[in-house]
């Protein structure tokens, strides 16, 4: 893997834990006074499985997979090696995406926005250590401070899905995501988008954002386990099962 992190924070998993423990303990020390406080071990053991299974998500991650969907976006991208493309990465985290961009393509403009949030195991001053020759800016996904056509490519991974809705917003935050990323595009620009596009939870009916997508020429809409063959449990539906790639042009 390309960086220091990956979409498994270690915070989160060491929450699971704590959790775990703290029913086993509670189990443990009311058994004493009843047995019933044995029923305390099912939310601990249910914890301890969630521990467990996001350290190997996180594992698999940093053993290859995190890269190998990073040069899917790349492959989907398809930028010519001698481009000075301006390219905004959506949700960047690390910048292990634009690294990947910048290795086959290195005159790339290269622009990354994140909300760097304290849960995450990343920061934009890390960001602006691996490449200090790019843009880096804090920025929500949902409301992008960028004119209109400002990059000739857009990309995001993993990001969509944790835009929340606005106060008195219609739409889910996801699909204003969608919308803003293409606004910003070019018209006869290229997007490369992986998230969780198939989760009902997230992006709510599947015809909304059809009728986004809709407006794109040369769609392309992969599901990410099938394209790339992978191993339980990063292809669970709590990980990447419901995740697509999707890829096309803007019209113009």
């Amino acid at each position: 893997m390309n960086g220091t992190s990956n979409w498994i924070p270690r915070r989160r998993i060491r929450l699971a834990i704590l959790i775990a423990l703290f029913f086993a303990a509670f189990a443990v020390m009311g058994a004493l006074r009843s047995p019933w406080a044995l029923l305390l071990l099912i939310p601990a053991a249910g914890a301890g499985v969630a521990a467990v299974i996001m350290l190997r998500i996180r594992r698999q991650l940093s053993a290859g997979w995190q890269q190998r969907i990073h040069d899917l976006v790349a492959e989907r991208l398809a930028l010519p090696a001698d481009t000075t493309d301006a390219v905004l990465d959506i949700g960047c985290g690390d910048a292990s995406l634009l690294v990947t961009l910048r290795r086959r393509a290195p005159g790339i403009a290269a622009t990354g926005i994140d909300f760097w949030g304290s849960d995450w195991d990343y920061a934009q001053s890390a960001c602006e250590a691996r490449l200090p020759d790019a843009t880096f800016r804090r920025m929500d996904a949902g409301q992008l401070d960028f004119p209109d056509a400002s990059f000739d490519r857009v990309t995001s991974v993993m990001c969509f899905h944790e835009v929340p809705a606005r106060d008195g917003a219609t739409q889910p935050g996801p699909l204003v995501a969608v919308t803003e990323a293409l606004r910003v595009l070019k018209p006869g620009g290229r997007f490369v988008l992986v998230d969780r596009f198939r989760d009902a939870g997230d992006y709510g009916d599947a015809a909304a954002l059809d009728a986004i997508l809709a407006a794109t020429d040369n769609l392309r809409r992969d599901a990410l386990v099938d394209t790339l063959g992978i191993p339980w449990p990063l292809n669970s539906n709590r990980s990447l099962g419901p995740v697509d790639i999707l890829s096309g042009r803007k019209p113009g």
